[in-house]
């Protein structure tokens, strides 16, 4: 007669050894595979981390609705192990098994056979290498690089397959689903993912640390250093990989040619920024980023720093501080935000602005009166130019156009074209004045009326007008007639046939003198 334990064995029956066990886990779990229509392959080599290759058939799960030349096969390398857990419920590896198991970018899984003494399958576990149990692969790798233990087959790593792992039935049906969950229905995306955090896994605070001997001139020099307006010239560099927090000395030539970097300092979020002028003027406005400066003493506490393209402005106990980014000949930037620019130069030039900081959650909207005058090149010429850019993107929108170029400050100098267009479309008092002593037409009583039309290009845009011109006859020998005032009728995208539209324009507006732009001889403004 015999007694059953409490793991429905018989106290009479022998235990098996580990070795059988083993080989009965393996041939149980080619048994749940086939029968489970999946493919098992198992391996011949032992050093290669895994016991099986279980392929899904093509064209299950969620590629049978895929064309077969975009199916790709679904499959898991396998690291069997069976277990009679006496000794709990931990199970070891060795690490250098581990690595390249856990390393291969298609689905990793330890499939956990626990036995009872008579070899039969008690209950089964998988643990899938991916996200944390990844990670923790990929640490224990570090480590051992970091103390040059790197006879990893002597090392072993260990898992609670109860605390890890997902249980399911020992059945076809049980180790199907499992196999199922973790290998998703999209290899593709898996890889995907799986060669992601492969690269990406302890590297979420960076990837680089960096060792550096400084030179600190001062307090100001420091909060510099930091709010990142000065850079760092180290004249010792160490840099380090660090993962997991694990530092290793870097290897690479990335920083081989490095002579000074930069800190981004602590940031407190977007925000805007307005400057507006006196009345009714337009406004200039600007996305810009907060960031916060280090509280020294020595600087009355911490200070504000914020940050636009064209710009940066440092708010102190003291006030506030306006720098422009570069110098204003070497930046490139497009019309739109030159005409930014150059509307908000001209604004705080007459000291009577106010620059507004709002659209930051951490912050309250902050407004500081600009009473101060600004210093800087081309200060006379800037209002005059932010007329014209502001006037050609009025022109470009009426048009239908806008400009997309990026050019430098120079080109302003060179409109000559555009900025005569600008002129006598928008300016109620415009500069411009055509004279002539004679039209070639028969006169009347009536003040003589003209249609001047032409083309103009600026910013990478070309646009062609017309205008009706008054004329008035003067008492100067040399010049009989001169125009006192232009009534702005078109602009469009630039024509081909200038001739054409000029004609056409004249129909439209009942004007039988036609200014041809030919004729016209541009001279500047107080000469002869």
């Amino acid at each position: 007669m015999t007694t059953k334990d409490a793991d429905g064995g018989h106290d009479s029956d022998p235990e098996l050894e580990s070795d059988r066990i083993g080989r009965i886990g393996e041939r149980q779990f080619e048994l749940l595979c086939e029968r489970a229509v999946l493919f098992c392959n198992k391996s011949t080599v032992d050093i290669m981390g895994w016991d099986f290759i279980v392929e899904f058939p093509m064209g299950s799960g969620g590629q049978s609705s895929l064309p077969l030349d975009r199916r790709q096969t679904n499959a898991a390398r396998v690291q069997l192990k069976s277990t009679l857990g006496r000794t709990g419920n931990r199970i070891r590896l060795s690490l250098s098994a581990i690595d390249r198991l856990a390393k291969d970018p298609r689905p990793a899984l330890i499939i956990v056979f626990r036995m009872r003494a008579d070899g039969e399958i008690q209950s089964a576990y998988l643990v899938h290498l991916i996200g944390h149990e990844l990670a923790r692969v990929l640490k224990r790798l570090r480590l051992a690089e970091a103390r040059k233990a790197h006879d990893i087959n002597r090392v072993d790593i260990s898992y609670d397959y109860e605390k890890v792992g997902q249980r399911f039935e020992p059945t076809a049906a049980g180790l199907s689903a499992a196999l199922s969950a973790a290998c998703g229905q999209d290899p593709g995306a898996y890889t995907a993912e799986k060669q992601r955090q492969l690269d990406e896994l302890g590297y979420e605070n960076g990837q680089f640390e960096a060792e550096a001997l400084l030179q600190i001139e001062g307090p100001e020099h420091f909060a510099n250093l930091l709010l990142g307006l000065a850079p760092l010239k180290p004249h010792r560099l160490r840099v380090y990989d660090s993962r997991f927090g694990i530092r290793l000395p870097y290897q690479g030539t990335l920083f081989d040619d490095i002579e000074e970097l930069r800190l981004t300092p602590p940031s407190l979020g977007s925000c805007e920024i307005a400057i507006r002028g006196p009345g009714f003027a337009q406004a200039a406005r600007f996305d810009g980023e907060m960031f916060i400066g280090p509280p020294l003493a020595e600087l009355n506490g911490p200070e504000l720093l914020i940050r636009s393209a064209d710009f940066i402005l440092r708010l102190t106990p003291t006030g506030l501080k306006f720098e422009s980014v570069g110098s204003i000949d070497d930046v490139q930037r497009t019309l739109t935000e030159w005409a930014e620019l150059l509307r908000a130069l001209t604004l705080m030039a007459t000291g009577r602005a106010t620059l507004a900081i709002t659209g930051n959650h951490r912050i309250p909207p902050i407004t500081f009166p600009v009473d101060q005058p600004i210093t800087g090149p081309y200060l006379e010429e800037i209002p005059i130019i932010s007329v014209f850019a502001d006037g050609w993107m009025r022109l470009l929108t009426n048009a239908g156009m806008r400009s997309t170029d990026c050019f430098q400050f120079d080109a302003f100098w060179e409109a000559k074209e555009a900025r005569m267009a600008v002129d006598i479309l928008l300016n109620p008092q415009s500069e411009a004045r055509f004279e002539f002593q004679s039209f070639g037409i028969e006169e009347t009583s009536l003040p003589p009326e003209g249609l001047y039309f032409n083309s103009a290009s600026f910013a990478g845009s070309s646009i062609t007008f017309s205008a009706k011109v008054f004329f008035t006859k003067t008492e100067d020998p040399d010049w009989k007639y001169r125009s006192t005032r232009f009534e702005a009728l078109d602009v469009r995208r630039k024509v081909d046939d200038l001739e054409e539209y000029g004609a056409d324009q004249a129909t439209l507006s009942g004007l039988k003198l036609l200014i041809d732009p030919r004729n016209i001889t541009m001279v500047a403004p107080g000469a002869g």
